[in-house]
């Protein structure tokens, strides 16, 4: 019969327990670090030291890691106290019951945060609750591959609308950010996910769209040819643009199929035709130029639909969508945008509009920015801020809709701080993620 273990017998002679013993507390479960804060100690997977009661620091009882995300499916039961041997050979005596300090460390746990991009791994490593330390056995995580979307819808006033479009764009996709503007009447959400994930998502967004946004009822101050305006498919890294022209042809194919829209190709799908190729006009003169024979959608039908207009679908680069507001004249915003435009001898890969938001009492400078390391954020700045002194303006801000790579932060931040050579590789936490 095997011989039972008293945990005053543990305190007292610790080196015994390697002999009888591998653990008090275990838990198993699969981990992403984000590796902001290094732990204090790491053990090898599936090897526990032993610990001995006295060990532990009761003070601190209750402790979350505050950089350890746990797949809520992949947490399995803690091992019990009161099974015979299940913790590594290490069995309660029924005739003595543990203090309620030692029963309270129980309850140190791990936050549990789905993360899409986790792949559940096949053997977890072991977590040990060691005094008032976590610890940590792990290995790399595997990450599948994920794309971006950044669909830009026709309705930015009516709350009810945004929220409706904000619930179809929830799953399975991940979204990010919404960015609602009333005086552009626009809403740009931000998604990640699958390919797979990616195109369902945003067909339910899109058809969302469909029934809830009237163009014939829409003003705003962004152009725009229909409710669901504009779905670029973006890679993360520059290595999975195939994967997101695939995906945005998909998408494409099935929004004229299934949802009855007409769908226009652009960026790397239709290379020189960018947004602004369809939405010149406005959706009656895309109507005219459909009708007379200038062009075609290239999915669905082949009219507008009288509601909902039509669906532009591409594959592009990431860019930042980012605004420059000004006290001033409608007038000058759009002399300085013509300078800062790339068409106009300004910054390469950038897009800008003149445009006076009246809810909002300013005059703007909207920009698409499409290569950050050819024109620096901070350098448009700059620069738009020199034109508006001279034109008896004023910069009140700037604005992001969206989110923005880590590079193009890290380039600003260098710059302001004057760090020669300065860029995301100098960063710690982007540094510990490559």
């Amino acid at each position: 019969m095997e011989r039972r273990i008293d945990h005053h017998e543990l305190g007292r002679n610790p080196s015994r327990l390697g002999q009888e013993a591998r653990a008090v507390v275990v838990f198993e479960m699969s981990v992403e670090m984000a590796r902001e804060h290094t732990l204090e100690r790491i053990v090898v997977k599936r090897q526990c030291g032993p610990v001995a009661l006295d060990d532990l620091d009761v003070s601190t009882r209750k402790r979350e890691h505050s950089r350890a995300l746990v797949e809520s499916d992949d947490l399995t039961r803690e091992v019990s106290r009161q099974e015979a041997c299940a913790a590594g050979h290490v069995e309660r005596p029924l005739r003595r019951q543990y203090p309620k300090e030692v029963h309270k460390l129980v309850a140190f746990l791990f936050p549990v945060v789905r993360r899409s991009c986790v792949e559940t791994l096949g053997q977890p490593p072991v977590v040990v609750l060691r005094g008032a330390r976590v610890v940590v056995g792990l290995h790399a995580p595997t990450v599948r591959p994920v794309l971006e979307a950044v669909p830009n819808f026709s309705e930015g006033r009516d709350a009810e609308v945004v929220e409706a479009l904000r619930a179809a764009l929830s799953a399975p996709a991940r979204l990010l950010d919404v960015h609602v503007d009333p005086d552009h009447h626009r809403s740009v959400f931000t998604l990640v996910g699958e390919a797979g994930d990616l195109v369902e998502t945003l067909l339910v967004g899109i058809a969302c769209a469909r029934e809830r946004i009237d163009l014939r009822r829409h003003e705003g101050a962004h152009p725009r040819i229909g409710a669901a305006d504009v779905v670029p498919i973006v890679p993360i890294r520059p290595e999975q643009m195939s994967e997101a022209r695939n995906a945005a042809l998909v998408l494409a194919q099935r929004i004229g199929d299934e949802l009855g829209l007409p769908v226009f190709l652009y960026g790397e799908l239709a290379p020189g035709r960018g947004p602004a190729f369809f939405r010149r006009g406005g959706p009656k003169e895309l109507d005219r130029r459909i009708a007379a024979g200038e062009l075609e959608p290239d999915f669905g039908p082949l009219e507008l639909d009288p509601r909902a207009g039509g669906v532009i679908v591409g594959a592009r680069r990431p860019l930042i969508a980012f605004n420059v507001n000004l006290r001033g004249g409608l007038v000058a915003a759009r002399e300085i945008a013509a300078l800062v435009r790339e068409t106009g001898g300004g910054f390469p890969g950038v897009r800008a509009l003149g445009l006076d938001l009246p809810r909002a009492g300013v005059v703007q400078v909207s920009m698409n920015v499409e290569d950050f390391e050819a024109a620096a954020l901070h350098e448009i700045v700059a620069r738009v801020e020199l034109e508006a002194l001279e034109r008896g303006a004023e910069v009140l801000g700037s604005e992001l809709i969206g989110l923005m790579p880590a590079g193009a932060a890290a380039a600003a931040a260098g710059a302001m701080l004057r760090i020669d050579g300065f860029d995301e590789s100098h960063v710690l936490e982007l540094r510990l993620l490559s």
